[in-house]
């Protein structure tokens, strides 16, 4: 199959594959172009144009590359791409080519409207006509229908049918009433409701309160692309500390005049990216019902790259780690340590860590293991129940020997309690049990130097990082796939055999990988919790 029509929202799209000779050349597997227009029979008769043009563009690649280079040394021009100016010039030709079409498009619709709108107005011409004789032709109907004998009554009938069915095809037809902003939030919200959690709903009615307050409250219709890039702009002035307490009521003027009075550092983009992808979501919803015209959030450009770069810690920081005194009052250095090392040779989420319940740590074919996996709330605790991050997050996360020989089995046995680190407490607006454990960490190692960009979250880096330079041949090997199920990742590998034929990995090889994360001899985890 060289090219299909997908349907995204009310808009057919042609999706077209690039040959398997040219993807080294453009980085491309497949091209979508946008057919601008909900009718089918359209779309088709479009899709064939954009087809010929797009063969004729791949066909002048072939060409250009056979007479102007040896053929086998495409691979070089792929590395030279996008600097390599003759395939430069031949993809903005090509896209040039498609932009003059998609204009040709515009101007054959605006050129249907205006003959729609020129014979609506010669027949409204007509119907003031009958309206004016609307008087004398009820007289002469109420006539007719007293002598039924009379032919002209189903003649005049008919005309009158005639003129109200020209009325049905020249006029254009009636919108449907679209509901008001904070109305459409609700109903979007109450439909996602079973899919959300508390903090998904409290980023959405956050972002329609600044949306409110910058383009005000009305049909959702009426708001068009002048409303969006307002509101972005409003947005990139705002304060970098926004949102950080509940107790501030500011509204977005007031905290923009505050942000330009005091010369605060501003919101990053990607902040700005998460409220539009939010406000997108909405207004997506509603043009598949097609109560908006288009969505006015799609399109946007960001700069979405964090401020602060997470890194990997290195072996000084590290040093100071491990030679630093922890002096938490609630939470023991017991805990610390042994928190600590499952971050630094699992690479586990700190959230998965906190909440590792007693029941999770099961010996599975002789191998010591945690269960990441869905929690279900006990009786009046909602707070408990939990899902990990990702579908890829729910894993087997075998116990390296470098936390047994620090005793992590011993510790293990000896907890009575449900969760397996009973010190840490739910706490914070969505009810992490990692909230106080991230705090006093952070506190703590911005007293002993580390700079930020370097958390708790960047064991993650580490553990990735010592693991993807293990060569993944010989008896010692690590494969790809082994070290994103160990960590947790989607994986790259997209082939058939890792994504229908794999169903799970063995134990084994997942204990391979936890063994091969070693650390300089100072990182040793039973001197920390000592």
């Amino acid at each position: 199959m060289l090219m299909k029509l997908v349907r995204i929202g009310t808009v057919y799209n042609l999706r077209r594959w690039v040959p398997l000779d040219l993807r080294k050349i453009l980085r491309k597997n497949e091209m979508w172009h946008s057919l601008e227009t909900p009718d089918i029979e359209v779309a088709k008769i479009r899709a064939c144009a954009i087809f010929g043009l797009t063969s004729q563009f791949f066909s002048i690649v072939r060409n250009t590359l056979s007479k102007s280079y040896l053929y086998d040394e495409t691979v070089k021009i792929a590395e030279s791409y996008p600097d390599n100016a003759l395939i430069k010039d031949i993809i903005e030709t090509y896209e040039a080519h498609i932009k003059e079409l998609k204009i040709q498009y515009k101007l054959a619709e605006a050129e249907h409207f205006m003959q729609r709108m020129e014979d609506y107005q010669r027949y409204k011409k007509v119907d003031d006509i009958i309206n004016a004789s609307k008087p004398q032709l009820d007289a002469v109907l109420s006539y007719m229908k007293e002598h039924k004998d009379f032919n002209a009554y189903n003649s005049i009938q008919q005309m009158q049918q005639q003129f109200m069915d020209i009325q049905g095809w020249v006029k254009p037809p009636e919108k449907k009433k679209s509901p008001i902003f904070s109305v459409a939030v609700d109903e979007y919200l109450k439909s996602h409701s079973e899919k959300m959690n508390d903090s998904d709903t409290r980023g959405f009615r956050n972002t329609a309160q600044r949306f409110i307050e910058v383009c005000s409250d009305k049909d959702i219709r009426d708001y068009t692309g002048e409303d969006s890039g307002y509101f972005k702009e409003m947005m990139e002035k705002m304060p970098e500390n926004y949102g950080k307490s509940s107790k501030d009521v500011r509204t977005v003027q007031e905290l923009v005049a505050y942000c330009q009075k005091s010369k605060l550092p501003r919101i990053s983009e990607k902040t700005i990216k998460n409220h539009f992808a939010r406000l997108s979501a909405i207004w997506r919803y509603y043009l598949l019902r097609e109560l908006v015209d288009r969505n006015i959030f799609v399109g946007w450009k960001f700069d979405a790259k964090p401020k602060i770069k997470r890194i990997r810690w290195n072996n000084e920081q590290l040093q100071v780690l491990a030679s630093a005194q922890w002096n938490s009052t609630t939470i023991s250095r017991k805990t610390y340590g042994y928190v600590v090392g499952l971050g630094s040779y699992c690479g586990m989420r700190l959230e998965e860590i906190c909440r590792i319940r007693t029941e999770d740590i099961q010996e599975i074919r002789g191998i010591t293991c945690i269960l990441i996996r869905d929690h279900i709330a006990r009786k009046n605790r909602p707070w408990e129940q939990w899902t990990p991050k990702t579908e890829a997050g729910e894993r087997v996360v075998p116990i390296g020997n470098a936390l047994i020989n620090a005793g992590f089995l011993d510790f293990v046995n000896n907890i009575k309690s449900y969760y397996l680190f009973n010190e840490l407490k739910f706490s914070g607006k969505d009810k992490k049990r990692s909230d106080g454990f991230q705090q006093s960490f952070s506190r703590f190692k911005l007293r002993n130097g580390i700079p930020r960009g370097v958390d708790f979250h960047s064991f993650r880096h580490n553990v990735s990082t010592k693991l993807r330079n293990i060569s993944d041949s010989g008896d010692g090997g690590l494969r790809e796939v082994w070290i994103d199920s160990f960590l947790g990742h989607e994986g790259q590998n997209k082939s058939v055999g890792n994504t229908v034929y794999l169903d799970e990995i063995d134990v084994e090889n997942l204990k391979k990988v936890a063994d091969a994360v070693v650390y300089p001899e100072f990182w040793n985890i039973e001197r920390i919790i000592k």
